[in-house]
């Protein structure tokens, strides 16, 4: 048993959070129950409210460009240029390029909801299966029967929904420690989200038919109808390019891109809100203004589990502020009650 003279900030991140406090008897009554943990608060909102940004990766095949390749990174002579001069394809990330916007269906007053990222270069099979989690199933799906990705230049979208409106749950498996969490994103579960995926793919694509992409683009990564579930709803994909197929309207692909999303969509890993900041009035929140969890002393949370809502970017930034702005806070409360102390003597 570890005890705390004046509090404890609990920083485990958007999944481990709400696993610690519901490990501790805070949160929903009926699930604590279900797995045999004592109640010490019953708070709703602890695991609820799980949202996170879902993203798909495609490639378009450039001719002309010096995009990066698999052989080209690791020839003698890209290791030499770093070296010497820092320089050359080993010195960027390759995630060169990240536009924002919105789309018809963004809400009013409300920030971007598409971000797309461009690596510059065609992902292989060892990026997308080791480090991403793509199926190599999947990935065969994935291939343009004119192209390999990670053998051409090329480069790769990454198109991201900022406002999904589907909500996740972290729950327990187990009151045992040692048992991972059931997580259950529900990604694509309200139908709206869909929706917003067909008119992201849509701009991702119109970002390709612009110059100085469009003379330079020979090719895309297009998965068959088929292989997306969809029969022979698209009889005109045999008969055109991959290139042109992406170019029909877009009431004509709304189902394609549906399909695309629901077979290729994956995680960018930023999750947030299972330990949501609100006010009184919102029974789903966890934390006050200043972090300090809903019926319990000495008790706080700080990461990116207590964002209502997933911001329109990335979440490494925010989660840094959080734990900064929860520092100075600490600060400022202790200082305070140190004023009141020499204040009483």
């Amino acid at each position: 048993r570890i005890r705390v003279r004046r509090e404890a900030v609990v920083s485990a991140g958007a999944v481990g959070s709400a696993q610690l406090l519901l490990l501790s008897g805070i949160g929903p009554r009926d699930q604590l129950e279900k797995v045999g943990v004592p109640t010490e608060v019953d708070l709703p909102g602890v695991g609820q409210n799980l949202q996170d940004h879902l993203a798909m990766f495609y490639t378009f095949f450039v001719k002309g460009a010096d995009a990066v390749t698999k052989a080209k990174a690791e020839s003698p002579a890209a290791l030499l240029q770093w070296l010497l001069r820092g320089e050359g394809h080993l010195s960027s990330s390759s995630y060169d390029a990240v536009v924002h916007g919105r789309t018809p269906l963004a809400a009013a007053g409300e920030g971007p909801d598409l971000q797309v990222g461009l690596f510059v270069g065609a992902g292989d099979e060892k990026l997308f299966h080791d480090n991403i989690g793509v199926s190599r199933s999947a990935w065969g799906h994935l291939q343009s029967p004119k192209h390999k990705a990670g053998e051409e230049e090329g480069v790769t979208l990454v198109p991201c929904h900022l406002h999904p409106k589907s909500r996740g749950v972290v729950e327990l498996a187990s009151a045992d420690p040692a048992v991972p969490p059931l997580i259950d994103p529900r990604y694509l579960s309200d139908e709206a989200d869909l929706d917003a995926w067909v008119e992201i793919l849509t701009a991702a694509n119109l970002l390709v038919a612009q110059e100085p992409l469009r003379s330079l683009v020979t090719g895309v990564t297009a998965p068959h109808p088929a292989d997306l579930g969809l029969g022979d709803a698209y009889p005109e994909y045999d008969a055109m390019s991959p290139l042109d197929f992406y170019q029909l309207p877009k009431a004509r692909l709304a189902r394609y891109w549906k399909a695309m999303v629901q077979h290729f969509g994956m995680t960018l890993y930023h999750p947030v809100g299972t330990c949501k900041m609100g006010p009184p009035s919102d029974p789903l929140a966890v934390v006050d203004a200043s972090l300090r969890v809903r019926g319990v002393a000495g008790l706080r949370v700080a990461d990116a589990s207590v964002m209502p809502k997933l911001p329109s970017a990335n979440t490494n930034a925010p989660t840094i502020m959080i734990g900064e702005k929860a520092a100075a806070m600490i600060r400022r409360d202790r200082v305070g009650e140190e004023a009141a102390a020499s204040s009483s003597l």
